[in-house]
């Protein structure tokens, strides 16, 4: 009794194992269960049963945790393995004979035909000799005894049939599919060669493992022999490659070499299966994981943004491989074009010629400095911002980030990404953890109650300008007038001959008690007819987009500088007028912040100002721009899905993602009632699939926008995704108040109705369905 136990715990160990190993191992696995399950129950074996039923709930202990947060992702990796690709290869449909006997025909390719063939011939033999009944002649030549040989073939028939026909149902076809059939097949041709009797069976036996051993010799190793291969075993050569090496670890170690401290990812063009995206990706996890590989140009659509997004790409000459239409097109943009240059080439073995682009100007480029900066020696404690706390430890001005030189052009029209050049400076650690909040406001200046003639200019803020020689002439009322980014509204005089104070040099007050509240200042400029210079966009994100790597790092440089050539977007409904920076740092390994001093730069936003070519816009302003769809339902998810896949392929960790939450979360502690950085935050969160996250953020989405139904209908969906269906039904009821005709609602409160095993209330919903 006890080892029955034993054994179902081995079981259930294995099984878990196997299922977090790959999935398809249920295939192999459901029928030999559901075979045990129904023999144990058909006799009446209670004890049996409740062993496997206890090694299962062992497997689900195992397997279940990961399964429950990657549930959706093994679906539609599967569709993408399976149908898809099946598409693609042409396999056979299911319902014709093809797609049945297809790893029949192969099965002489894996196993050889002397192996195949012997055994079953044995089996047949000793099948209609004797029948399942154990052989007189068996004894002499002490052959082992199948006893009993109905059961052992029966199980071992079980794993083989219900293997086999579980493959076959899958549409894709690949013979690597049904090679753990193969092992457990072999028991059975073993057992087949068994049943050779008399004088022939030694022989049989012993001709049979020498010629497979021979097989196996010359499709492994350049010894001759080929006729003979070709006809007893066909299509499995696999000699050892003795030709000249391919370059794959030189291409990596010189993209090391060239960016010694980022890491890099690397757009691989061809796709042979000696250079493609897979095989310079598992050198590059070599390297300390410094550079990926990945397969881009595949959509024409999309070929600009990935040539635009990636500093490095190889191209080979001669014979591509399986590659899309569209890749000769990014082949040709990225070896004529003017954006990248030719950084090296190497000859391959197969006579072709394989080419090294790297942009001509890296959007990220960092050096160590080998003078510390100087600079006030001052120590300020950084506010914690996990804690709301100070830090006991302080930070010296030449350990902490500095923000050196920002370059912007002078004008710009909002809404077009306008190129923008940060160069950072501070030690190695700082940079790295360092996430960097910049919001780019408004140009402000403190002015209490400033007249100019019978104007009145109430608490106008712009910034550090000092306002000197204002002169205003004949100026009109409702005529707006701007000096230096002041911006102004003439409103109410009758006298249109405003004459400037002699008061020619302006300062700000220095009261603070003029420093009034954001509603004192909407009041205010009320009161005033001055609207409130509240505008402005974001350019968060991660020092050097958070690519920052270690493994090269020089010991003796504490310092380094970080220059980042980005983009970044001024939203189209902004008004007309100059906009400066304010930057504060984050750190996101301990939670620190502290403000960091901006250089003086000014970007004036003009409608008749021309755009500036400007570099891809990064990936955290474009998933933020792709969340303002969120609030439109099913018709804003497709574009923000498509999107993710394209801009994923471009940060191979997907590090962009939390950057934003960090960046997102931090924002929201002092504006909370901001509705498109909570769905901003929401998706970044789904995205990472952090499932308390998400909740968390929805929940604050459902607060701000009540009255969206798809508000309601993403935080049900994430609850029924983490497998709740009482929450999920609970976040669903005010949707389906709001509007319950929309069919998403309907399907998923049926699915929380049978999440909670409500088997006829799903029913019901599903019926009633309205599509």
């Amino acid at each position: 009794v006890r080892q029955g136990w034993l054994w179902g715990l081995g079981f259930g160990l294995c099984l878990g194992l196997a299922l977090l190993v790959k999935q398809t191992a249920l295939f192999f696995l459901f029928v030999p269960i559901v075979w045990a399950g129904v023999r144990v129950l058909w006799q009446r074996q209670w004890q049996r049963l409740a062993q496997l039923i206890g090694g299962l709930l062992v497997s689900v202990l195992l397997f279940g945790p990961w399964y429950r947060i990657n549930w959706l992702l093994i679906l539609t990796s599967g569709k993408r393995a399976t149908i898809d690709s099946a598409i693609a290869e042409g396999d056979p449909a299911l319902n014709t004979l093809d797609a049945w006997v297809y790893y029949w025909k192969i099965l002489p390719y894996l196993i050889s035909w002397p192996l195949l063939l012997i055994p079953i011939v044995g089996l047949l033999i000793y099948g209609l000799k004797y029948g399942l009944k154990q052989s007189a002649i068996a004894k002499p030549n002490n052959l082992p005894s199948p006893h009993p040989p109905i059961w052992s073939l029966t199980w071992l028939g079980v794993f083989i049939v219900g293997g086999y026909l579980l493959c076959s149902l899958n549409i894709n076809k690949d013979a690597r599919y049904i090679l753990p059939l193969v092992p457990v097949l072999s028991l059975f041709l073993a057992y087949g060669l068994t049943c050779w009797t008399n004088r022939w069976g030694k022989p049989m036996r012993w001709s049979t493992v020498g010629l497979a051993t021979l097989l196996m010799m010359l499709n492994l190793f350049p010894l001759g022999g080929r006729g003979l291969t070709q006809l007893l075993s066909p299509r499995v050569e696999h000699f050892p490659y003795l030709g000249q090496p391919w370059p794959h670890r030189k291409v990596i170690a010189e993209i090391i070499k060239t960016q010694p401290y980022l890491r890099s990812n690397l757009g691989v063009l061809p796709s042979t299966p000696d250079i493609n995206q897979h095989n310079f990706n598992y050198y590059g996890a070599l390297a300390n994981f410094q550079v990926y590989g990945r397969q881009v140009g595949t959509q024409a659509k999309q070929v600009k943004q990935d040539m635009r997004s990636l500093s490095w790409f190889l191209t080979k000459t001669g014979a591509q491989g399986s590659i899309p239409e569209s890749q000769a097109a990014i082949v040709q943009a990225v070896e004529q074009g003017s954006e990248f240059e030719l950084h090296q080439t190497w000859d391959l073995p197969d006579a072709s010629q394989l080419k090294l682009y790297h942009k001509q100007q890296p959007p990220i480029a960092v050096k160590p400095l080998s003078i510390k900066p100087v600079g006030d020696q001052s120590s300020i404690k950084p506010t914690n911002f996990y804690s709301n706390t100070s830090l006991s430890t302080t930070l010296t001005s030449s350990s902490r980030v500095k923000l050196d030189q920002v370059t912007v052009p002078e004008t710009s029209p909002a809404g077009v990404p306008v190129p923008v050049t940060y160069q950072w400076t501070g030690s190695w650690q700082q940079l790295q953890s360092g996430i960097v909040i910049l919001t780019w406001q408004p140009v402000e200046l403190k002015v209490d109650q400033l007249k100019v003639g019978q104007l009145k200019v109430g608490q106008l803020k712009v910034g550090q300008l000092k306002v000197g020689q204002l002169k205003v002439g004949q100026l009109k009322v409702g005529q707006l007038f701007a000096k230096r980014g002041l911006l102004a509204k003439v409103e109410g005089s009758t006298d249109t001959n405003l004459q400037p104070s002699t008061d020619t040099n302006l300062q700000p007050s220095t009261d603070t008690n003029l420093q009034p509240t954001l509603r004192e200042r909407q009041r205010r400029t009320t009161d005033t007819n001055l609207q409130p210079l509240t505008h402005g966009w974001l350019h968060d994100h991660g020092i050097g987009m958070g690519e920052l790597h270690s493994s090269q790092l020089p010991s003796a440089n504490s310092q380094f500088q970080v220059i980042e050539r980005m983009a970044m977007f001024p939203p189209a409904d902004i008004p007309a007028g100059s906009y400066t920076l304010k930057a504060t740092y984050l750190n996101r390994q301990t939670g620190e912040t502290y403000p960091i001093q901006v250089p003086k730069v000014t970007l004036t936003i003009d409608p008749a100002a021309t755009p500036i070519p400007a570099p891809e816009l990064d990936l955290i302003t474009q998933m933020r721009i792709l969340s303002t769809n969120l609030p439109k339902g099913l018709n804003g998810l497709e574009p923000v899905f498509e999107e993710t896949a394209r801009i994923n392929q471009y940060d191979p960790i997907q590090d962009y993602l939390e950057q934003a939450d960090l960046a997102l979360s931090y924002r929201l502690e002092s504006e909370p009632n901001n509705l498109d950085w909570a769905y901003a935050l929401a998706l970044s969160r789904v995205l990472q699939q952090d499932v308390e996250g998400a909740i968390a953020a929805l929940k604050r989405v459902t607060q701000l926008d009540p009255q969206n139904p798809y508000a309601h209908a993403y935080l049900a969906f994430v609850y029924l995704y983490d497998w709740d269906g009482k929450n999920g039904e609970n976040a669903l009821k005010p949707a389906l108040k709001i509007n319950p005709t929309i069919p998403e609602l309907q399907g998923l409160s049926g699915i929380a109705a049978l999440m909670q095993g409500n088997v006829f209330k799903a029913w019901s919903v599903i019926q009633g369905l309205e599509l």
